[in-house]
């Protein structure tokens, strides 16, 4: 690892220690050394320079610090990097003196409350959350090529899986680990809130699927699939149709037809009927699956048994209602 990233790899870390200060009322050492797997040594340095920044870190028995939080202010809209950059910016900015320091502090203040007062809103859905040591040991397992080992609770029981771990990604506010099962040689995906006694092996592989990325990048949701060899027809409404013109609904989707009553005809490529079938049913009664026909067919088995069931649900209640 080059002199560069070395920095890089300890400002990160010292922007997610500063996170956990604001986190935790008593953070130890020797607690920070095994969330980050590094020596006690390595640790205290990232300490000192937070103090040497001007963050009030301060040891309240041996071994434990504290971040006074009512002198630090304003810092929980930053994301761990952002945060590492206010800690290298604000180390800098220290050695050259007390107007520089409340200058930078000024600086820091108006761009809190650019960033808190956005003309500009937009709403995202909750993730999953997300164990920042845990992604931090998978990262470096995807970066070094290293497989991994961990024990996954499916739906049925838990089981042990070895994999090539290719990338951690975010659908829908939910995490996965996407990589080559060993055992199967299959591309998988797994939850990683599921996922437990994660171990980094000795055992590396060669190269991450050179098209991996674009193949998630055509994703809409974790039904990925390499091969997207399977088209399917709507037909949208007039009702709706301008949604559909106005944006794509789905990566793949393709205008096919527009009708002079105003309704469309569009297709989508898919490797799996999973990976659209939510978004299908979201546009009920505004759509007709026109092809293929075993598609439509089990969408209209999956309403007709819904109904059924709201109607044996709806008589139940009259029942007890008569009683």
């Amino acid at each position: 690892m080059t002199r560069e990233q070395n920095g890089q790899t300890k400002l990160i870390r010292v922007g997610q220690i500063l996170r956990i200060f604001m986190e935790k009322e008593v953070v130890s050492s020797s607690w920070l050394s095994r969330e980050f797997q590094t020596t006690p040594r390595t640790i205290q340095r990232d300490l000192l320079l937070l103090k040497e920044s001007g963050f009030p870190v301060h040891e309240v028995h041996k071994g434990s610090y504290q971040l006074s939080k009512d002198l630090v202010k304003n810092l929980d809209v930053f994301d761990d990097t952002e945060l590492a950059l206010m800690v290298a910016l604000r180390n800098v900015v220290a050695q050259l003196g007390q107007p520089f320091q409340k200058a930078v502090d000024g600086v820091l203040e108006r761009l809190y409350e650019s960033v808190t007062s956005m003309p500009v809103f937009v709403k995202i859905d909750d993730a999953m959350p997300l164990d920042t040591a845990f992604l931090n040991r998978m990262v470096k397992a995807i970066r070094d090529k290293k497989q991994v080992g961990f024990q996954y609770a499916g739906r049925r029981a838990t089981h042990d899986v070895v994999m090539e771990p290719y990338r951690v990604v975010y659908f829908n506010g939910f995490w996965y680990l996407i990589g080559n099962e060993t055992a199967t040689g299959i591309l998988k995906r797994y939850a990683l809130d599921k996922i437990k006694d994660l171990k980094i092996l000795k055992n590396g592989f060669k190269s991450i699927p050179q098209n991996l990325d674009t193949v998630l990048q055509e994703s809409a949701n974790i039904w990925f699939s390499e091969k997207m060899n399977t088209e399917i027809t709507v037909l949208i409404d007039a009702k709706a149709s301008n949604y559909f013109k106005r944006r794509k609904m789905f990566p793949t989707q393709q205008i096919k037809e527009e009708r002079t009553d105003g309704s469309l005809v569009v297709s989508f490529r898919v490797g799996h009927y999973e990976a659209i079938r939510d978004m299908l049913k979201s546009w009920i009664p505004h759509i007709t699956i026109l092809a293929p026909a075993d598609l439509r067919n089990n969408m209209l088995e999956e309403v007709k048994a819904w109904v059924k069931e709201q109607e044996k649900r709806k008589l139940s209640r009259r029942k007890i209602t008569t009683l």
